[in-house]
């Protein structure tokens, strides 16, 4: 049975200058826990919360009136039952603690109901009102960022709106080298259309290069914003980022809408495909 989230509080731990996990402490109705979220887990935390944001975004101008409403009366509520959280009980923080999974479930209209899976196998069931992600996000944000790991939040902020599922390297005979990304289905199932995109690029010595990558993300190919994800995925991928700071072409191609599944030969056809026909206009 899910208990009621009531109140955060969040630090780091961290090793040197290494990030080690954010703690959060939560109130739930009658209980506290002291939780440890290594950054991987912290990163599905994040997916979950956009998520629940985009759907808040997708409301009519009467529902986002309301929900605004009840977002300050969950705001007021949460600020009102912080829980203390000290550093003795950060540095006596035990490895049972720590969170090795989270899985969401999204069938609740107005709340996201989350099963956490600590190191040992216990679990933790925690339902959180939309109207209380928002602050949620803004405290992780601000524990991180004080504790001066802006760059850990911008990589966390940058990796929320897709998921990576092949990239390759295209060879000038049209061979690919590629790499696949494995991701569990209630993450897949997050994400409605899936792209094929193309980077075409000159090396240093003139060369030509090709390197191509298939995504699951909420955008068509044709909207601006698909062009955004196209340059951040140049820093997630060691293919692709042989195309930072070079001056080339991006070719995006919709290659299927809807949550299913997109077999590999599929989206390794369509990156072929893709290469050829945007090669002859490069």
């Amino acid at each position: 049975m899910s208990s009621i989230l009531t109140g955060i509080n969040t630090g780091v731990i961290r090793h040197g200058e290494q990030f080690t996990a954010l703690a959060l402490k939560i109130n739930q109705q009658h209980e506290q826990h002291l939780l440890l979220i290594p950054a991987l887990p912290l990163r599905d935390l994040f997916i979950c919360f956009e998520y629940r944001l985009h759907l808040q975004s997708l409301r009519n101008v009467k529902e986002k009136a309301a929900f605004k409403k009840r977002q300050e009366i969950a705001t007021a509520a949460m600020h009102k039952n912080i829980p203390s959280l000290t550093q003795s009980e950060l540095l006596e923080a035990g490895l049972y603690q720590r969170i090795t999974q989270i899985e969401p479930n999204n069938k609740r209209k107005n709340e996201l109901q989350l099963t956490i899976t600590l190191q040992g196998g216990n679990t933790l069931s925690l339902l959180i009102d939309d109207a209380q992600i928002a602050l949620f996000v803004s405290a992780i944000s601000h524990a991180i960022n004080n504790a001066g790991m802006h760059t850990l939040s911008l990589r966390l902020s940058s990796l929320l709106d897709f998921l990576p599922l092949y990239d390759a390297t295209i060879k000038n005979n049209g061979e690919l080298e590629y790499d696949s990304y494995s991701h569990p289905a209630w993450k897949l199932a997050l994400f409605s259309e899936t792209l094929a995109l193309v980077y075409h690029s000159t090396d240093e010595h003139g060369e030509q290069q090709a390197y191509g990558t298939v995504i699951k993300t909420r955008l068509r190919s044709e909207m601006k914003e698909t062009q955004a994800i196209a340059q951040r995925l140049l820093a997630f991928s060691p293919r692709l980022k042989k195309c930072e700071g070079k001056k080339g072409q991006i070719s995006v191609f919709t290659l299927a809408s809807g949550t299913e599944h997109v077999l590999r030969e599929r989206c390794l056809r369509a990156l072929h495909a893709l290469w050829q026909k945007s090669g002859k206009s490069t």
